[in-house]
């Protein structure tokens, strides 16, 4: 009796330890550096720094950030000590009127780092004190992310390119139906 006991917890604690080593096996991430950051001036023109020249105290005051993959969607990280956060596609906002507005103004900041062909996520960022709208732009064939954040407490909105590294180059399966919206 004591050995099927023993052979009943052995076999119950190793589906215990490869259960959840398997449930992660499909996960993709990809860590991204900042390559270029700038935030508009009050003059109308954009303060730009590039991973090349120097001084550039924007971008090295930034962490390094990750986006997750899998089946379940795509996740934002951009800090060791936060977990990995769900992004919404900009197709379940796109009805919202202050969102399309937002986006058409966004967009030009794309251009601006010459971020092509891109699917874009938001998301609501939250720390102890502050709050802020994340748009993250992932362009799936350069394996590039545009990160744009919109504070809400009255700050400039800034942005940065982000240069991504993993397994393969971020695949980002973009609408095929020409209904769907793609910013």
């Amino acid at each position: 009796m004591r050995f099927y006991f023993l052979l009943f917890l052995t076999i119950y604690w190793f589906f215990l330890i490869l259960a959840p080593l398997n449930a992660f096996a499909e996960d993709k991430i990809y860590t991204c550096r900042a390559v270029i950051g700038g935030y508009p001036q009050s003059n109308g023109k954009f303060y730009m720094e590039v991973e090349d020249q120097e001084p550039k105290p924007l971008l090295d005051g930034i962490t390094v950030s990750q986006i997750l993959l899998n089946d379940e969607g795509v996740f934002y990280k951009n800090n060791p000590l936060r977990r990995f956060e769900r992004l919404i596609p900009y197709e379940r906002v796109a009805d919202s009127k202050e969102i399309q507005e937002m986006e058409e103004g966004l967009r030009s900041w794309d251009e601006l780092i010459a971020l092509e062909n891109y699917r874009t996520f938001y998301f609501q960022y939250k720390t102890d004190n502050k709050e802020s709208l994340k748009r993250i732009s992932i362009n799936g064939k350069n394996d590039r992310t545009s990160e744009i954040t919109i504070p809400f407490d009255g700050n400039p909105s800034y942005f940065f390119l982000r240069k991504c590294e993993g397994a393969n180059e971020i695949e980002i399966a973009l609408p095929d139906d020409p209904n769907n919206k793609l910013s």
